[in-house]
């Protein structure tokens, strides 16, 4: 199927009498389609240019230096936990099977 339908003579003739019909209205009457064209367009410039003071406040960016990567990797490095079984109180049974659903 095309994407980009051609359009029939009949959406032509609509098309062209809803340009006219609007057109005509803005010429006998031009405030109810002008008012909310002026909030629209006030409403969409003020989301492509807010205000400074509705601006994020921008942070410095911080350089990490290559001193500053190798302290944290070795401390990462250093910080590996290693894991101890203490010995609990029940007793070892290993005929039992583990649970269903673990």
């Amino acid at each position: 199927m095309n994407m980009y339908r051609r359009l029939s003579l009949p959406d032509y003739i609509i098309y062209g009498l809803l340009v006219v019909g609007i057109l005509y209205r803005f010429l006998v009457n031009p405030g109810p389609l002008l008012i909310p064209l002026l909030v629209f367009g006030v409403i969409f410039l003020l989301y492509k240019f807010p205000p400074n003071r509705l601006q994020k406040q921008g942070r410095p960016v911080q350089h990490r230096t290559r001193t500053a990567e190798r302290k944290k990797y070795e401390e990462r490095e250093r910080r590996k936990a290693h894991f101890r079984v203490i010995p609990g109180s029940k007793p070892d049974s290993d005929e039992e099977q583990p649970p269903k659903y673990h």
